[in-house]
């Protein structure tokens, strides 16, 4: 979709979004006559400006879209997003090909202009993504809206600190949908080796340096979680470590994103029911990813580490077995109870090799434990970690990113879960007891002492079966726009 920004005298598309409080008798950015007859027309399609609603309505020969904002005292971004997202739903429905998003002035909204432009343009383009490349084309397929201009009352909101927050908006949906597409694309597409590929295509000289380690450096290192849990696959694993490195750095991230491929369970297999989902179990790594996507076009003063372990766990006649002990990057041990908790193995031996870069955060994305997805349902991804300000910081800047989390205990007592009789720890806990927090505690052994460190389990908001606000059916991007903002945020 192409976007644009403009003044409404110089507007000429063919319709325009405006946007409605449930107590307003206008809609913000169209005062006078014109908003009034409006509204007075929105009591025929019982709408009041609620919240997720919009409606097509003509004033003059002028066709408009106007979307539900909700309460004014209730407003947030991200009920400007959802909104917004409507409002280009109900386009395409309508087959209008060229969008005008209404930015009213100052006066009109509470708190920066910039931040309403900018979450209006991410509704509407995150709302408007689609996975189709494998859907043959049909006549009566809804049409996609191909321009979409930011309606601006005057050239004077049209600053350069507009429109860099409208470029970066615009850079970070790109990134969240390239995401997407990775976590939807089916695993026949993207073995291990096809990932480290579309990696390395993200490399920018003096930017951005991409490294693949395949199966025989592996070997050298020692990395024998990834090495274990690709071995019954015939697409060998690697680890793909990206570097972003700005001209000058405040501070040194480390982002560790889950890569696996396909899920089968390997040995442990997993039942057959939604087993297809399980294309999705890479969305830690295109996370990772899709933040490279976004570092390759804007400049922060922070040193981004990338680190992505990619498997594909399958039951060939190579695969690991339960019972097994791996010797880990680093030298600890850890036993296979189950060789469908898989994840954790890759990521020990990344947070190990990750721990070596001293970053001042490592942070790992990862869709680790059924466990989450039961304690905080479908829309909430679980924190825990070893520094409390980083997990402050990360719940507080997805609140403002419409991406949710809570916090789970990592307590020590609970570190009998994963007792070994013959390694230093095994890869499960209890069954059906406290799963995500004994593969945080899992994994925290592989981070280095004093290291600051966040788990993030986005095992339930990752993929979504029946669409939200602006994320339709599939993958979500979760948390990719959290993770862009954390590192503004520094």
């Amino acid at each position: 979709m192409k976007v644009k920004l403009t003044t409404l005298k110089d507007w000429t598309g063919n319709a325009r979004v405006c946007f409605l409080f449930e107590s307003d008798r206008v809609p913000l950015g169209v005062p006078g006559p014109e908003g009034t007859g409006l509204v007075a027309q929105c009591s025929a399609q019982n709408f009041k400006g609620q919240p997720k609603k919009a409606v097509l309505l003509s004033c003059d020969g002028k066709s408009f879209i106007l979307a539900g904002l909700g309460k004014r005292k209730d407003y947030e971004p991200d009920k400007l997003r959802a909104a917004s997202a409507r409002a280009a739903k109900l386009a395409e429905d309508k087959g209008i090909e060229s969008l005008g998003l209404t930015v009213p002035d100052n006066k009109d909204v509470k708190g920066d202009l910039s931040l309403f432009a900018a979450s209006g343009l991410e509704g509407a383009l995150l709302g408007s993504y689609r996975f189709d490349k494998y859907k043959t084309p049909k006549d009566d397929d809804p049409r996609p809206v191909k321009e979409l201009t930011l309606v601006f009352a005057n050239t004077k909101n049209l600053s350069d600190k507009m429109k860099q927050a409208v470029e970066e908006a615009e850079a970070r949906c790109e990134a969240v949908s390239f995401a997407r597409d990775l976590a939807n694309e089916p695993s026949v597409a993207k073995p291990p080796e096809k990932i480290a590929e579309i990696a390395t295509g993200l490399a920018a000289k003096g930017r951005i340096a991409v490294k693949t380690m395949h199966k025989s450096d592996l070997e050298k290192l020692g990395m024998n979680g990834i090495l274990a849990v690709g071995a019954g696959s015939r697409n060998p694993p690697c680890l793909v470590h990206l570097t972003y490195t700005p001209a000058k750095s405040k501070k040194t991230l480390c982002y560790v994103g889950k890569g696996i491929t396909f899920d089968s369970g390997g040995i442990s297999i997993k039942p057959a029911q939604g087993m297809e989902a399980m294309k999705d179990d890479m969305a830690g790594a295109a996370s990772v990813l899709g933040l490279f996507k976004y570092l390759s076009s804007i400049d922060l003063p922070v040193t981004v580490h990338g680190l992505v372990p990619l498997a594909e766990n399958m039951p060939g006649g190579g695969a690991q077995r339960p019972g097994d002990v791996i010797r880990h990057y680093g030298g600890k041990t850890s036993e296979v109870i189950s060789t469908d908790a898989e994840g954790r193995l890759i990521l020990a031996d990344a947070l190990a090799f990750g721990s070596e870069l001293k970053p001042d955060l490592i942070v790992d994305i990862a869709t680790l434990t059924g466990a989450c997805v039961v304690a905080l349902g479908d829309e909430y991804s679980a924190l825990l970690g070893t520094s409390q300000p980083a997990i402050d910081r990360i719940a507080k800047l997805g609140l403002e990113q419409g991406e949710f989390f809570w916090q789970l205990p990592l307590p020590d007592r609970y570190k009998s879960h994963i007792k070994s009789t013959i390694a230093d720890m095994k890869n499960t806990g209890k069954p059906m007891n406290a799963g995500t927090i004994s593969a945080g505690l899992f994994l925290k052994e592989f981070v280095a002492e004093g290291q600051a460190w966040v788990h993030i389990d986005i095992a339930g908001p990752s993929f979504t079966k029946e669409g939200w606000d602006y994320a339709p059916v599939g993958a979500t991007g979760v948390p990719l726009r959290t993770l862009i903002a954390l590192c503004h945020s520094y």
